[in-house]
């Protein structure tokens, strides 16, 4: 027996063809990740019966729950699957608009136990619940999505038929691949320093009666929010804060021709911001939390690839 590394693992995942449901033979996508991994989360509870001599009578198991994330550094082309089931739409010549198309997906972790043997934990059921990414001056641009499913079934071998993808091998985006970033309505154009955004898809379990797994999930409200992080050169950008000012976001990201991203949020709303001033050797810094709210189409945000 030998005690499995972190460094022989393999994540991988395929669109199911209903709920629950992998399909028949399946080619499964290795993803391209840093950390993370899925699990299941029991429900238990302890019971209330009260006996003379003190002893727990027994502790009885409610429910079972899939949950879990995996982070990934951004690059060309691994995510657009899980952009799709994020933003509840489709690429449609290569532009992806949020929608209210419901996408599940199983995942399987692949562990080298050694000896040519492999666990395998399987994952149906999964829906994206939030997606978030980071750009920060001199950094690689990272990311995570966070996902809730049905089931983990565990096993010793792939399933009959199954293949797998390699993941591409398309370079690391960094802050430098930030090829533009414009902020509509402000002026003088900000100096950013950071920039986060997540898309929340606020998912609830559909709980039933005789079963301890979710029957299927309910969306909510998509939610996508970020934080502006610039260099204070002026009143300006700090008074669109006091105004309840609104703007225009648009980041395209890569370093690659017809291997970009451009993301755009039509209107952000700028929300609590604050000017910082530090320390004796900081410089201002003003941080503004915004919210994408829909624009006439209506759409929150759209993601375009293979932009020039």
């Amino acid at each position: 027996m030998s005690i499995a590394p972190t460094s022989r693992t393999r994540v991988a995942y395929i669109a199911e063809s209903a709920f629950a449901t992998t399909p028949d033979t399946p080619t499964f996508l290795e993803i391209r990740r840093t950390g993370g991994n899925l699990r299941t989360r029991k429900a238990t509870a302890v019971s209330e019966e009260i006996h003379i001599d003190r002893n727990v009578r027994a502790e009885y198991q409610l429910a079972q729950d899939v949950e879990g994330s995996y982070d990934f550094e951004l690059t060309y082309g691994s995510y657009d699957d899980i952009l799709e089931a994020a933003l509840g739409g489709a690429w449609s010549t290569n532009v992806l608009v949020n929608g209210s198309v419901e996408k599940s997906l199983t995942f399987e972790e692949t562990i080298d136990v050694g000896g040519g043997s492999f666990a395998y934990h399987r994952f149906t059921g999964v829906e994206v619940d939030s997606l978030s990414l980071n750009f920060t001056a001199r950094r690689g641009v990272t990311g995570s999505v966070t996902l809730q499913g049905k089931q983990e079934a565990l096993d010793t071998a792939i399933i009959s038929g199954a293949t797998y993808t390699a993941p591409n091998t398309n370079v690391i985006e960094t802050a430098n691949s930030v090829a533009s970033l414009a902020v509509a309505s402000l002026s003088p154009v900000p100096i950013v320093r950071s920039l986060s955004l997540n898309i929340a898809n606020n998912l609830r379990r559909h709980e039933v009666l005789g079963s301890l797994y979710t029957n299927s999930f309910g969306s909510g409200q998509l939610d996508v929010t970020g934080t502006l992080e610039a260099y204070f050169t002026s009143n300006a950008l700090y008074q669109a804060v006091l105004d309840h000012g609104t703007g225009a976001l648009a980041l395209t990201i890569g370093s690659v021709t017809a291997k970009k991203y451009t993301i755009s949020l039509p209107v952000i709303q700028f929300l609590d911001g604050a000017k910082r001033l530090g320390g004796k050797n900081d410089d201002v810094m003003v941080s503004i939390p915004f919210r994408a709210v829909a624009d006439s189409a209506p759409k929150s945000i759209s993601i375009t690839r293979a932009v020039a």
